[in-house]
């Protein structure tokens, strides 16, 4: 539940007014300069207050909210991650929101993605967590899927068509799927192909022939933490198989 109230701040004139605001999003408060002149007697000066409060209560950007992330690593206190504040760059239909808290395998570390949205419109941004460390906003963090690899020493993102793999001190390595106009759909691991834990990428495709769209599937097998193809698959409508390098290719 949340309560507020407006504040009047006077100095001989009405010079700016206020909303402080007490909640779940902890205390908020934002001015907006006015000026007003005229007012001379006390009917006058309540009037134009009041004007000024509906202006700044039907204004969108009235209250400044930023979500928050409560990350819980064993052996340490509670850490707040806060995402990018909902301020004049946002609208009401489209505010930055906690999207997804993900931890290492081994909790010694945790991805946290605020994104906003509206229609086929959006944006995130990702930040890297680890007890008693300071958070890292990930560069080229605007992906739409995560995945840890299986030792936690490297996170993977997926943007549209594009791969990233950070290490933990926020460095970061880019690829692009080899697929021209495709989408990625899905992020896993693979087996182990000589020990080692292997990335898989599926990735559609849609194209004309004669007025009708046709769909491929493409898997996709990238080495870790190199990025570097091993094997692509593709068949058409349904996932193809992420097939493993051949031995007498290693």
């Amino acid at each position: 539940m949340v309560s507020g109230q407006w504040v009047v701040e006077k100095a001989g004139w009405l010079k700016s007014l206020s909303f402080e605001q007490k909640g779940e999003w902890g205390s908020l408060k934002r001015a907006f300069p006015l000026s007003l002149v005229g007012c001379a007697d006390q009917v006058g000066k309540v009037a134009s207050a009041m004007f000024a409060l509906l202006l700044a209560a039907l204004s969108p950007y009235a209250l400044t909210l930023v979500p928050k992330a409560q990350l819980t690593f064993p052996g340490s206190p509670p850490q707040i991650i806060s995402g990018p504040a909902n301020t004049d760059q946002a609208v009401v239909d489209q505010p930055w929101t906690l999207d997804q808290i993900l931890y290492a395998p081994s909790k010694n570390a945790a991805a946290v993605r605020f994104c906003w949205d509206i229609g086929k419109f959006g944006s995130c941004e990702t930040s890297l967590a680890r007890p008693g460390q300071p958070v890292l906003k990930l560069s080229e963090g605007d992906v739409s899927r995560l995945l840890w690899a299986t030792d936690g020493k490297y996170l993977i993102g997926a943007g549209g068509n594009t791969l990233r793999l950070w290490n933990l001190a926020g460095g970061v390595r880019t690829a692009a799927t080899p697929v021209t106009g495709s989408t990625v759909q899905r992020l896993w691991l693979a087996q182990p192909n000589l020990g080692k834990f292997d990335l898989c990428v599926s990735v559609r495709r849609m194209f004309p022939v004669n007025g009708v769209y046709r769909t491929t599937m493409t898997s996709i097998r990238y080495a870790l933490p190199s990025l570097k193809v091993l094997t692509v698959t593709t068949q058409k409508g349904k996932e193809a198989e992420c097939r493993p390098l051949s031995p007498n290719l290693v």
